[in-house]
């Protein structure tokens, strides 16, 4: 994605890569054009870049420009339809926009065979010919696309006690950007002010 991102003309000359072809070869400086994996800068101009694209082509697409809007953290698009038809649609919609500024999605995911199995799709994340226990990790949680359900997986090595530290240690390992936790999170939280 972020090769595809080309930086303003006028900043072009702030980052430059000083490249040697061998040991004894003379060092060579490389205007670099788009943006660099890594860089600071970088995360926040490729979630920009999607934004203007779905403003930029919000008539032409609009439930793809939609997605992309209010279903994209980071360089995860995480959506989904009501029926098959809908989301092949949407599926169809989100690739030729994309395209429309060369970018292509990978890694693709679904709990339904039918919209994995497209002819449209090179890079599928798993196929349902694999092992039913099968888990994608999607925003720093499991999902288990078979059975459609988020997992949360927590090894705690039993001891016979814990000093406070070791259990806030424990709650803080808990990740859950969605609220899923909520409840448990919360009944921990009051166990450790009662420590």
């Amino acid at each position: 994605m972020y090769r595809q991102i080309l930086i303003d003309p006028d900043q072009q000359d702030l980052q430059h890569i000083v490249w040697k072809t061998g040991p004894n070869a003379e060092a060579s400086a490389y205007r670099l054009k788009t943006v660099t994996y890594g860089m600071s800068k970088a995360p926040f101009l490729a979630i920009r870049t999607l934004q203007q694209l779905a403003e930029d082509e919000k008539s032409r697409f609009p439930p793809a420009s939609e997605v992309l809007l209010h279903d994209t953290y980071m360089d995860d698009i995480v959506s989904g339809a009501p029926d098959l038809e809908t989301a092949r649609r949407l599926q169809s919609q989100l690739r030729d926009a994309l395209k429309s500024c060369r970018m292509t999605l990978h890694k693709w995911s679904s709990n339904s065979p039918g919209l994995l199995n497209s002819s449209l799709l090179t890079d599928v994340e798993h196929s349902f010919s694999v092992d039913i226990d099968l888990s994608v990790k999607t925003l720093g949680i499991s999902w288990k696309p078979f059975q459609d359900r988020f997992v949360f997986k927590v090894s705690i090595s039993i001891k016979p006690s814990y000093t406070k530290r070791e259990v806030l240690s424990i709650i803080a390992r808990l990740y859950d950007p969605l609220g899923f936790l909520g409840p448990v999170l919360t009944r921990a939280k009051v166990l450790l002010q009662r420590l």
